[in-house]
Protein backbone atom coordinates (compact mmCIF):
# COMPACT_ATOMS: atom_id res chain seq x y z
CA UNK A 1 0.00 0.00 0.00
CA UNK A 2 1.30 3.54 -0.90
CA UNK A 3 0.44 6.53 1.76
CA UNK A 4 -0.38 10.13 0.18
CA UNK A 5 0.96 13.03 2.93
CA UNK A 6 -1.14 16.36 2.13
CA UNK A 7 1.06 18.71 3.60
CA UNK A 8 -0.15 21.92 2.16
CA UNK A 9 -2.20 20.42 -0.64
CA UNK A 10 -5.96 20.44 1.09
CA UNK A 11 -7.98 19.48 -2.00
CA UNK A 12 -8.48 16.41 -4.26
CA UNK A 13 -8.35 18.25 -7.83
CA UNK A 14 -5.50 18.59 -9.91
CA UNK A 15 -2.65 17.16 -6.91
CA UNK A 16 0.22 16.21 -8.41
CA UNK A 17 0.82 13.69 -5.12
CA UNK A 18 -1.89 12.33 -5.03
CA UNK A 19 -2.35 11.49 -8.50
CA UNK A 20 0.94 10.21 -8.47
CA UNK A 21 0.16 7.57 -5.52
CA UNK A 22 -3.24 6.24 -6.61
CA UNK A 23 -1.69 5.55 -10.63
CA UNK A 24 0.88 3.30 -8.98
CA UNK A 25 -1.23 1.32 -5.88
CA UNK A 26 -3.87 1.32 -3.54
CA UNK A 27 -3.43 4.54 -1.56
CA UNK A 28 -4.11 5.95 2.18
CA UNK A 29 -4.24 9.66 2.12
CA UNK A 30 -3.21 11.03 5.22
CA UNK A 31 -2.41 14.52 7.28
CA UNK A 32 0.39 14.86 10.05
CA UNK A 33 -0.44 16.93 12.37
CA UNK A 34 3.01 18.36 13.23
CA UNK A 35 3.75 20.13 15.96
CA UNK A 36 6.80 22.41 14.58
CA UNK A 37 4.29 23.05 11.61
CA UNK A 38 1.61 24.49 14.47
CA UNK A 39 3.96 26.24 16.30
CA UNK A 40 4.40 28.47 13.24
CA UNK A 41 0.93 28.93 12.12
CA UNK A 42 -1.39 31.36 13.63
CA UNK A 43 -4.94 30.86 15.29
CA UNK A 44 -6.81 32.11 12.45
CA UNK A 45 -4.64 30.01 9.58
CA UNK A 46 -5.42 26.99 12.08
CA UNK A 47 -8.65 27.44 12.21
CA UNK A 48 -9.33 27.92 8.86
CA UNK A 49 -7.02 24.74 8.13
CA UNK A 50 -8.75 22.57 10.35
CA UNK A 51 -12.29 23.72 8.76
CA UNK A 52 -10.77 22.63 5.37
CA UNK A 53 -9.51 19.19 6.45
CA UNK A 54 -12.91 18.38 7.92
CA UNK A 55 -14.36 19.41 3.94
CA UNK A 56 -11.39 17.30 2.33
CA UNK A 57 -12.55 14.13 4.96
CA UNK A 58 -15.96 14.84 3.52
CA UNK A 59 -14.84 15.05 -0.15
CA UNK A 60 -13.14 11.40 0.73
CA UNK A 61 -16.03 10.26 2.06
CA UNK A 62 -18.31 10.96 -0.84
CA UNK A 63 -15.76 8.59 -2.67
CA UNK A 64 -16.36 6.38 0.04
CA UNK A 65 -12.75 6.52 1.77
CA UNK A 66 -11.74 9.31 4.57
CA UNK A 67 -8.04 11.14 5.74
CA UNK A 68 -6.33 10.02 8.24
CA UNK A 69 -5.59 12.20 10.42
CA UNK A 70 -2.78 11.97 13.08
CA UNK A 71 -1.45 14.45 15.83
CA UNK A 72 2.45 14.03 16.42
CA UNK A 73 6.20 14.60 14.46
CA UNK A 74 5.46 13.31 10.93
CA UNK A 75 8.83 10.83 10.83
CA UNK A 76 7.80 9.02 13.83
CA UNK A 77 3.78 8.86 12.75
CA UNK A 78 5.15 7.67 8.96
CA UNK A 79 7.44 5.15 11.01
CA UNK A 80 4.69 3.52 13.08
CA UNK A 81 2.63 3.20 10.24
CA UNK A 82 5.42 1.65 8.17
CA UNK A 83 6.48 -1.07 10.84
CA UNK A 84 2.41 -1.51 11.80
CA UNK A 85 0.99 -1.84 8.42
CA UNK A 86 2.26 -3.27 4.64
CA UNK A 87 3.30 0.56 3.73
CA UNK A 88 5.79 0.61 0.53
CA UNK A 89 5.82 4.09 -0.40
CA UNK A 90 4.89 7.39 -0.08
CA UNK A 91 4.10 10.01 -2.07
CA UNK A 92 4.08 14.12 -0.78
CA UNK A 93 3.61 17.12 -2.67
CA UNK A 94 7.35 19.43 -2.46
CA UNK A 95 7.14 21.73 0.21
CA UNK A 96 9.71 24.82 0.14
CA UNK A 97 10.19 26.77 3.62
CA UNK A 98 12.60 25.21 5.75
CA UNK A 99 11.07 23.68 8.34
CA UNK A 100 8.46 22.34 5.88
CA UNK A 101 12.79 20.99 3.84
CA UNK A 102 13.87 19.64 7.61
CA UNK A 103 10.50 17.49 7.55
CA UNK A 104 10.52 16.19 3.71
CA UNK A 105 14.80 15.49 4.70
CA UNK A 106 13.56 12.98 7.59
CA UNK A 107 10.60 11.83 5.18
CA UNK A 108 13.23 10.52 2.51
CA UNK A 109 15.43 8.67 5.21
CA UNK A 110 12.49 6.02 6.02
CA UNK A 111 12.91 2.33 4.78
CA UNK A 112 10.44 2.58 1.90
CA UNK A 113 10.56 4.84 -1.40
CA UNK A 114 9.42 8.31 -1.05
CA UNK A 115 8.31 10.03 -4.27
CA UNK A 116 8.06 13.93 -3.65
CA UNK A 117 6.41 16.09 -6.53
CA UNK A 118 5.96 19.43 -7.84
CA UNK A 119 3.18 20.91 -7.21
CA UNK A 120 2.65 24.14 -4.86
CA UNK A 121 4.58 25.98 -7.70
CA UNK A 122 4.88 25.96 -11.92
CA UNK A 123 9.03 26.16 -11.59
CA UNK A 124 11.36 24.68 -9.12
CA UNK A 125 13.00 27.22 -6.77
CA UNK A 126 16.16 26.16 -8.04
CA UNK A 127 14.91 25.19 -11.79
CA UNK A 128 15.88 28.84 -13.33
CA UNK A 129 19.02 29.12 -14.50
CA UNK A 130 20.55 31.93 -11.70
CA UNK A 131 19.20 33.08 -8.53
CA UNK A 132 17.18 35.95 -8.63
CA UNK A 133 17.11 39.13 -6.43
CA UNK A 134 14.70 41.16 -8.23
CA UNK A 135 11.23 40.09 -9.67
CA UNK A 136 11.92 41.12 -13.39
CA UNK A 137 14.10 39.13 -14.34
CA UNK A 138 12.80 36.11 -12.12
CA UNK A 139 9.40 36.45 -14.01
CA UNK A 140 10.90 37.01 -17.48
CA UNK A 141 12.77 33.69 -16.20
CA UNK A 142 10.11 31.94 -15.02
CA UNK A 143 7.44 32.95 -18.27
CA UNK A 144 9.54 30.70 -20.19
CA UNK A 145 9.76 27.93 -18.11
CA UNK A 146 6.28 27.45 -16.51
CA UNK A 147 3.91 25.01 -17.74
CA UNK A 148 0.67 24.49 -16.44
CA UNK A 149 -1.19 21.06 -17.19
CA UNK A 150 -3.32 20.23 -14.48
CA UNK A 151 -3.61 16.29 -13.51
CA UNK A 152 -6.83 14.24 -12.53
CA UNK A 153 -6.34 11.82 -9.58
CA UNK A 154 -7.91 8.41 -9.50
CA UNK A 155 -10.09 7.85 -6.57
CA UNK A 156 -10.87 4.35 -6.90
CA UNK A 157 -8.06 2.52 -4.67
CA UNK A 158 -8.00 4.06 -1.78
CA UNK A 159 -7.55 2.27 1.54
CA UNK A 160 -8.31 2.68 5.19
CA UNK A 161 -6.16 2.46 8.36
CA UNK A 162 -6.51 3.25 12.20
CA UNK A 163 -6.49 6.70 12.32
CA UNK A 164 -7.33 9.76 15.61
CA UNK A 165 -10.26 11.64 15.22
CA UNK A 166 -10.17 15.31 13.49
CA UNK A 167 -10.35 17.96 16.26
CA UNK A 168 -13.43 20.02 16.54
CA UNK A 169 -13.29 23.16 13.92
CA UNK A 170 -12.06 26.07 16.27
CA UNK A 171 -13.92 29.17 17.41
CA UNK A 172 -11.85 32.43 16.47
CA UNK A 173 -13.34 36.13 16.18
CA UNK A 174 -12.19 36.35 12.49
CA UNK A 175 -15.15 35.46 10.11
CA UNK A 176 -13.55 32.86 8.02
CA UNK A 177 -14.78 31.90 5.17
CA UNK A 178 -15.96 28.71 3.53
CA UNK A 179 -12.89 26.30 3.47
CA UNK A 180 -13.78 23.62 0.91
CA UNK A 181 -12.53 23.18 -2.71
CA UNK A 182 -16.11 23.14 -4.45
CA UNK A 183 -16.01 27.01 -3.51
CA UNK A 184 -12.36 27.81 -3.83
CA UNK A 185 -13.38 26.44 -7.52
CA UNK A 186 -16.44 28.47 -7.71
CA UNK A 187 -14.63 31.08 -6.76
CA UNK A 188 -11.94 31.65 -8.97
CA UNK A 189 -14.71 30.79 -11.50
CA UNK A 190 -16.59 33.35 -10.56
CA UNK A 191 -13.23 36.19 -10.45
CA UNK A 192 -11.86 34.59 -13.74
CA UNK A 193 -15.59 34.56 -15.73
CA UNK A 194 -16.55 38.36 -14.41
CA UNK A 195 -13.54 40.11 -12.99
CA UNK A 196 -10.24 39.44 -14.04
CA UNK A 197 -10.69 41.15 -17.63
CA UNK A 198 -10.06 44.31 -15.27
CA UNK A 199 -7.92 43.44 -12.86
CA UNK A 200 -4.98 45.37 -13.20
CA UNK A 201 -7.60 48.42 -14.09
CA UNK A 202 -9.31 48.33 -10.77
CA UNK A 203 -7.08 45.95 -8.42
CA UNK A 204 -6.55 49.12 -6.23
CA UNK A 205 -9.60 50.35 -5.82
CA UNK A 206 -9.45 49.18 -1.86
CA UNK A 207 -13.06 50.15 -1.35
CA UNK A 208 -14.56 47.19 -3.92
CA UNK A 209 -13.55 44.04 -2.05
CA UNK A 210 -14.31 42.55 -5.73
CA UNK A 211 -11.77 43.80 -7.10
CA UNK A 212 -8.96 41.62 -6.56
CA UNK A 213 -9.61 37.54 -6.47
CA UNK A 214 -9.43 37.04 -2.65
CA UNK A 215 -8.30 33.62 -3.36
CA UNK A 216 -4.92 33.89 -1.40
CA UNK A 217 -6.08 31.99 1.94
CA UNK A 218 -6.92 28.99 -0.91
CA UNK A 219 -3.90 29.31 -2.63
CA UNK A 220 -1.99 29.18 1.24
CA UNK A 221 -3.72 26.11 1.87
CA UNK A 222 -3.43 24.15 -1.46
CA UNK A 223 -7.41 23.95 -1.33
CA UNK A 224 -7.02 25.82 -4.76
CA UNK A 225 -4.54 24.48 -7.15
CA UNK A 226 -2.57 27.58 -8.48
CA UNK A 227 -1.90 25.16 -11.45
CA UNK A 228 -5.33 25.24 -13.00
CA UNK A 229 -5.49 28.77 -12.14
CA UNK A 230 -2.30 29.37 -14.63
CA UNK A 231 -3.58 26.97 -16.85
CA UNK A 232 -7.04 29.28 -17.07
CA UNK A 233 -5.23 32.19 -17.45
CA UNK A 234 -3.01 31.13 -20.50
CA UNK A 235 -6.00 30.02 -21.90
CA UNK A 236 -7.66 33.59 -21.50
CA UNK A 237 -4.75 34.97 -22.88
CA UNK A 238 -4.41 33.16 -25.79
CA UNK A 239 -8.00 33.73 -27.20
CA UNK A 240 -8.56 37.45 -25.94
CA UNK A 241 -8.53 39.62 -28.86
CA UNK A 242 -7.79 42.35 -27.33
CA UNK A 243 -4.63 44.30 -25.72
CA UNK A 244 -6.42 45.88 -22.67
CA UNK A 245 -8.10 42.41 -21.89
CA UNK A 246 -4.78 40.51 -22.23
CA UNK A 247 -2.77 42.93 -20.28
CA UNK A 248 -5.36 42.53 -17.49
CA UNK A 249 -5.44 39.03 -18.01
CA UNK A 250 -1.87 38.88 -17.89
CA UNK A 251 -1.29 40.89 -14.77
CA UNK A 252 -2.81 38.37 -12.68
CA UNK A 253 -0.72 36.11 -14.20
CA UNK A 254 2.19 38.50 -12.52
CA UNK A 255 0.80 38.43 -9.27
CA UNK A 256 0.93 34.62 -8.98
CA UNK A 257 4.52 34.69 -10.16
CA UNK A 258 5.33 37.12 -7.09
CA UNK A 259 4.33 34.34 -4.81
CA UNK A 260 7.02 31.98 -6.68
CA UNK A 261 9.52 34.46 -6.79
CA UNK A 262 9.06 35.01 -3.19
CA UNK A 263 9.28 31.17 -2.45
CA UNK A 264 12.24 30.71 -4.96
CA UNK A 265 14.08 33.64 -3.01
CA UNK A 266 13.35 32.08 1.01
CA UNK A 267 14.87 28.49 -0.91
CA UNK A 268 17.66 29.91 -1.98
CA UNK A 269 18.59 32.03 1.67
CA UNK A 270 16.65 30.52 4.28
CA UNK A 271 18.30 32.70 7.16
CA UNK A 272 15.95 35.52 5.55
CA UNK A 273 13.49 34.02 8.26
CA UNK A 274 14.56 35.77 11.13
CA UNK A 275 17.62 37.53 8.80
CA UNK A 276 17.54 40.48 6.80
CA UNK A 277 18.21 39.35 3.48
CA UNK A 278 20.08 42.45 1.97
CA UNK A 279 22.66 43.27 4.02
CA UNK A 280 22.27 47.00 4.42
CA UNK A 281 24.11 47.37 7.63
CA UNK A 282 22.54 47.61 11.59
CA UNK A 283 19.72 49.38 11.66
CA UNK A 284 18.95 51.28 15.01
CA UNK A 285 15.31 50.26 15.34
CA UNK A 286 13.42 52.30 18.07
CA UNK A 287 10.35 49.51 19.03
CA UNK A 288 8.63 51.67 21.29
CA UNK A 289 6.14 49.86 22.85
CA UNK A 290 3.20 51.72 23.26
CA UNK A 291 3.54 52.97 19.31
CA UNK A 292 3.81 49.39 18.71
CA UNK A 293 0.37 48.47 20.67
CA UNK A 294 -1.37 51.54 18.74
CA UNK A 295 -0.49 49.92 15.27
CA UNK A 296 -1.65 46.29 16.32
CA UNK A 297 -5.10 47.99 17.29
CA UNK A 298 -5.43 50.27 14.73
CA UNK A 299 -5.44 53.08 16.88
CA UNK A 300 -2.60 55.47 15.66
CA UNK A 301 -4.71 58.32 14.01
CA UNK A 302 -3.41 57.45 10.60
CA UNK A 303 -6.17 56.51 9.21
CA UNK A 304 -5.92 54.33 6.19
CA UNK A 305 -3.33 52.11 8.45
CA UNK A 306 -5.98 52.09 10.87
CA UNK A 307 -8.44 50.58 8.73
CA UNK A 308 -6.38 48.25 7.46
CA UNK A 309 -5.39 46.29 10.67
CA UNK A 310 -8.71 46.68 11.66
CA UNK A 311 -9.77 44.68 8.19
CA UNK A 312 -6.88 42.07 9.48
CA UNK A 313 -8.07 41.58 12.91
CA UNK A 314 -11.55 41.32 11.96
CA UNK A 315 -11.69 39.01 8.82
CA UNK A 316 -7.41 37.62 8.79
CA UNK A 317 -7.27 39.56 5.79
CA UNK A 318 -5.56 42.57 4.15
CA UNK A 319 -5.89 43.55 0.70
CA UNK A 320 -2.26 44.07 -0.56
CA UNK A 321 -2.44 48.03 -0.57
CA UNK A 322 -3.26 47.68 2.30
CA UNK A 323 -0.99 45.57 3.36
CA UNK A 324 2.13 47.41 2.09
CA UNK A 325 0.90 50.92 3.91
CA UNK A 326 0.83 49.43 7.34
CA UNK A 327 4.32 47.43 6.85
CA UNK A 328 6.05 50.78 5.65
CA UNK A 329 4.31 52.53 8.13
CA UNK A 330 5.38 50.45 10.94
CA UNK A 331 9.15 50.14 9.82
CA UNK A 332 9.75 53.86 8.25
CA UNK A 333 7.28 55.88 10.61
CA UNK A 334 7.27 54.23 13.88
CA UNK A 335 10.87 53.14 12.72
CA UNK A 336 10.12 49.62 14.09
CA UNK A 337 11.59 46.44 13.34
CA UNK A 338 9.80 44.12 10.40
CA UNK A 339 9.54 41.11 11.90
CA UNK A 340 7.57 42.13 15.10
CA UNK A 341 4.92 43.45 12.11
CA UNK A 342 5.56 39.77 10.19
CA UNK A 343 5.14 37.97 13.45
CA UNK A 344 1.51 39.97 13.96
CA UNK A 345 0.44 38.84 10.45
CA UNK A 346 1.88 35.67 10.74
CA UNK A 347 -0.73 35.47 13.83
CA UNK A 348 -4.11 36.88 12.14
CA UNK A 349 -3.32 35.60 8.33
CA UNK A 350 -5.62 33.29 6.99
CA UNK A 351 -3.63 33.28 4.41
CA UNK A 352 -0.25 33.53 6.05
CA UNK A 353 2.54 31.87 3.77
CA UNK A 354 5.87 32.26 5.50
CA UNK A 355 7.88 33.26 2.33
CA UNK A 356 5.40 35.93 1.02
CA UNK A 357 5.14 37.42 4.72
CA UNK A 358 8.32 37.42 4.41
CA UNK A 359 9.19 38.62 0.97
CA UNK A 360 6.74 41.34 1.57
CA UNK A 361 7.79 42.78 4.92
CA UNK A 362 11.35 42.74 4.03
CA UNK A 363 10.46 44.64 0.79
CA UNK A 364 8.60 47.08 2.54
CA UNK A 365 11.10 47.59 5.58
CA UNK A 366 14.16 47.92 2.52
CA UNK A 367 15.86 45.01 3.79
CA UNK A 368 14.25 42.99 0.96
CA UNK A 369 14.43 42.64 -2.86
CA UNK A 370 13.69 46.55 -3.58
CA UNK A 371 15.37 47.35 -6.16
CA UNK A 372 14.30 51.10 -4.91
CA UNK A 373 16.81 51.92 -1.50
CA UNK A 374 14.89 53.15 0.81
CA UNK A 375 11.15 53.18 -0.12
CA UNK A 376 8.34 54.73 2.22
CA UNK A 377 4.79 55.07 1.47
CA UNK A 378 2.58 57.99 2.28
CA UNK A 379 -0.16 56.53 3.90
CA UNK A 380 -2.48 59.56 3.63
CA UNK A 381 -1.33 60.50 -0.05
CA UNK A 382 -1.96 56.83 -0.73
CA UNK A 383 -5.57 56.87 1.38
CA UNK A 384 -6.68 60.07 -0.26
CA UNK A 385 -5.46 57.95 -4.08
CA UNK A 386 -7.14 54.68 -3.18
CA UNK A 387 -9.87 55.45 -1.69
CA UNK A 388 -10.84 58.74 -2.44
CA UNK A 389 -14.13 58.58 -0.68
CA UNK A 390 -12.87 57.28 2.84
CA UNK A 391 -15.25 54.12 1.46
CA UNK A 392 -13.07 51.71 2.69
CA UNK A 393 -12.02 53.29 5.91
CA UNK A 394 -15.10 54.27 7.06
CA UNK A 395 -15.54 50.33 6.66
CA UNK A 396 -13.50 49.91 9.19
CA UNK A 397 -13.42 52.84 11.54
CA UNK A 398 -16.95 53.30 12.79
CA UNK A 399 -15.58 56.40 14.57
CA UNK A 400 -14.84 58.28 11.35
CA UNK A 401 -18.31 57.45 9.69
CA UNK A 402 -19.99 60.67 10.35
CA UNK A 403 -17.13 62.71 8.95
CA UNK A 404 -16.61 63.72 5.21
CA UNK A 405 -13.89 61.81 2.98
CA UNK A 406 -11.66 65.13 2.96
CA UNK A 407 -11.79 65.48 6.69
CA UNK A 408 -10.90 62.04 6.87
CA UNK A 409 -8.02 61.88 4.76
CA UNK A 410 -6.61 65.52 6.36
CA UNK A 411 -6.95 63.86 10.06
CA UNK A 412 -2.98 63.83 10.03
CA UNK A 413 -2.31 67.35 9.03
CA UNK A 414 -4.61 68.77 11.36
CA UNK A 415 -4.08 71.08 14.48
CA UNK A 416 -4.79 69.36 18.02
CA UNK A 417 -7.74 72.12 18.30
CA UNK A 418 -9.10 71.58 14.20
CA UNK A 419 -9.36 67.70 15.56
CA UNK A 420 -11.48 68.36 18.80
CA UNK A 421 -14.02 70.25 16.79
CA UNK A 422 -15.16 66.58 15.57
CA UNK A 423 -17.54 64.37 17.52
CA UNK A 424 -15.49 61.09 17.04
CA UNK A 425 -13.66 59.01 19.71
CA UNK A 426 -10.90 58.23 16.90
CA UNK A 427 -7.68 59.25 18.26
CA UNK A 428 -5.06 62.00 17.18
CA UNK A 429 -2.37 60.81 15.60
CA UNK A 430 0.60 58.93 18.03
CA UNK A 431 3.56 60.38 16.09
CA UNK A 432 4.42 63.75 14.10
CA UNK A 433 3.88 62.72 10.50
CA UNK A 434 6.35 64.55 9.03
CA UNK A 435 9.08 64.58 11.42
CA UNK A 436 8.79 60.64 11.59
CA UNK A 437 8.65 60.46 7.74
CA UNK A 438 12.48 62.32 8.06
CA UNK A 439 13.55 60.74 10.91
CA UNK A 440 13.15 57.11 9.65
CA UNK A 441 14.44 58.18 6.46
CA UNK A 442 17.48 58.97 8.41
CA UNK A 443 17.15 55.77 10.33
CA UNK A 444 17.67 53.42 7.08
CA UNK A 445 20.17 56.47 5.17
CA UNK A 446 22.61 55.88 8.65
CA UNK A 447 22.55 52.25 8.33
CA UNK A 448 23.35 52.31 4.30
CA UNK A 449 26.23 54.58 5.17
CA UNK A 450 27.94 52.20 8.25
Amino acid sequence: MHIFLHQDDLRRHDNKGLAGATSDGDTIPIYIDDPTIIDQTGRNKRAFRLNALHSLNDTYNEHNAQLHYYHGRTETILADLINDHDITAIHYNKGYRPTRRRIQQRIDELPVQTTPYKDRVSVEPDEPPAEYDTFSPFYQAWKQRHNPRPVTPALTELEELPSQPLPSPEDVQADLPSADETTALQRWADFRDNRMSTYKDKRDNVANPDAVSRLSPYYASGILSVRTVLHDVEQRIEQADDSSTITNYAKYRSELAWREFFIHVLYHNPSAVNDAYKDIGEIDWANNDDEITAWKHGKTGVPFVDAGIRELRQTGYMHNRLRQNVASFLTKHLMTDWRIGADFFAEHLIDHDVANNNGGWQWAASTGTDSVPIRIFNPVKQGKQYDENATYIKRWIPELRGLDPATIHDWVRMTPDERQTHDTAYPSPIINFDERYHQGKAMFQDALNN
